[in-house]
């Protein structure tokens, strides 16, 4: 026990560990250049995969993604993905501000593959439960393309 605990401190003062948290494992993934590697999912890409069009905040996510798929209905309001999360998704700013595990790291600009957000609905997220937590039904690959993108172009509230 002891030579874990020193091993973790080791990993913690060279910077090699950061931001663990017990219930949830970490939450920063490392990342290099353009492509990153997000905890286990290889392929993961900060590229957008349609820079022609632009993904808008409003009507694409939130209401296309968010309310149509059924994320606000946990997380918004009293919804119990709220209560154990923190995470509101029913506007830009509560979104920004991110829950009480992933913070201001729930959106990275310019960065999915370090976006707590696309880790989640992303088919193998790196800690906890993919999302929505009572699926599958999962979101459609072409509704977390879309997330990936809007990330990837800056998530601009737009």
């Amino acid at each position: 026990m002891i030579a874990r605990a020193a091993l973790a401190l080791g990993l913690l003062a060279s910077g090699c560990l950061k931001a663990i948290a017990p219930e949830v494992g970490p939450l920063e993934v490392a990342c290099t250049g353009a492509s990153c590697v997000d905890g286990g999912s290889a392929g993961c890409s900060n590229a957008d995969s349609d820079p022609a069009s632009s993904a808008g905040f409003g009507a694409e996510i939130l209401d296309g993604v968010f309310r149509r798929g059924g994320c606000t209905k946990c997380h918004s309001g009293d919804g119990i993905g709220l209560a154990q999360s923190g995470l509101e998704l029913s506007s830009y700013a509560t979104l920004r501000t991110g829950g009480g595990r992933s913070g201001a790291r729930v959106v990275v600009d310019f960065m999915p593959c370090q976006s707590v957000l696309a880790q989640k609905v992303g088919t193998a997220p790196p800690f906890g439960r993919r999302m929505p937590y009572n699926g599958p039904p999962y979101l459609a690959p072409a509704d977390i393309q879309l997330i990936e993108d809007w990330l990837a172009e800056g998530a601009r509230d737009n």
